[in-house]
């Protein structure tokens, strides 16, 4: 049986990255919140980059559900915790891994912990989790770190980057407290996707935003790993390179649209108000 030697088993990597950078990410650590649709696979991905320290946070188990599109989910594992299968699969790749983990999630008990010790953030978390995306991207904001995040979008992706130097969460996406739980995710998802490509080929009626339902794909959350995966690599190797926030890249591959650009205002901008009220009335009007 061949033994492990890191050095070999990520050779291929140099090229990419020179040698001091490829010890550099074997030294850096990645927090990253969430195991399932997206987070399972920046994992997978980011051991495969070199990257050899990371704090993992998920609470959930795996249901038939997760098959279409969740890296750790099959009949092997189904039923079990998320956070201890993808723990498993990491250390097959490298078995010398730093992880630290969080089987409850992330929270405002241990926000501080999960936090503690880290070089970069991920949000991998479910997109209808409202109130974890800001208290997980403010709390690493306040903190100096960045934090990149990407949500699956038909067959496409949006990403951001936060941090310090850029628009705060609250700024960029305008959700505000008085808003409903349906108004808040609307708000999120307008703000990875500006042009709201996807909604011209998505059935409206697919979407459920009060049973905290929709769509997914696996192209779509492959396209979020091939994205985080190098904005990771560039806030730990080039992060003069990262463009926070009013900065988005958003592509749909089905239809051929790329976008990488400035959102003015973020969501307060007022053509941004007006897609957020034609997809609110949508939605309604699809759910009758």
């Amino acid at each position: 049986m061949t033994e492990f030697d890191y050095e070999n088993a990520f050779s291929r990597n140099l090229g990419i990255v020179d040698s001091v950078e490829h010890a550099r990410l074997r030294q850096s650590t990645v927090a990253i919140a969430g195991m399932g649709g997206v987070g399972g696979d920046y994992l997978i991905s980011l051991v495969r980059a070199g990257v050899g320290g990371f704090h993992i946070a998920e609470f959930d188990e795996f249901e038939l559900a997760n098959f279409n599109r969740q890296y750790g989910a099959n009949t092997r594992t189904l039923g079990r915790r998320k956070i201890e299968v993808m723990l498993e699969y990491a250390l097959e790749i490298n078995p010398e891994l730093r992880v630290k983990i969080f089987d409850k999630g992330i929270n405002t008990g241990n926000i501080d912990e999960f936090l503690s010790n880290v070089d970069l953030i991920v949000d991998g978390v479910d997109v209808f989790a409202v109130d974890i995306h800001p208290l997980l991207i403010n709390s690493a904001s306040a903190r100096g770190l960045v934090t990149i995040a990407a949500v699956p979008l038909g067959l496409g992706a949006g990403i951001l980057a936060f941090g310090p130097g850029g628009m705060s969460y609250d700024n960029y996406f305008a959700i505000s407290p008085d808003m409903s739980e349906e108004e808040k995710i609307i708000q999120f998802a307008l703000g990875f996707s500006p042009e709201m490509h996807h909604l011209k080929y998505l059935d409206p009626k697919s979407i459920n935003l009060k049973a905290r339902k929709g769509p997914s794909s696996i192209a779509g959350c492959k396209l979020c790993a091939g994205f985080i995966t190098t904005q990771a690599l560039l806030a730990l190797l080039h992060p003069s390179e990262i463009k926070l926030v009013p900065w988005y890249t958003y592509l749909d591959a089905r239809l051929s649209r790329f976008h990488h650009r400035r959102l003015w205002m973020g969501n307060r901008n007022p053509l941004q108000r007006l897609k957020g009220y034609v997809a609110k009335k949508r939605l309604e009007n699809a759910n009758g």
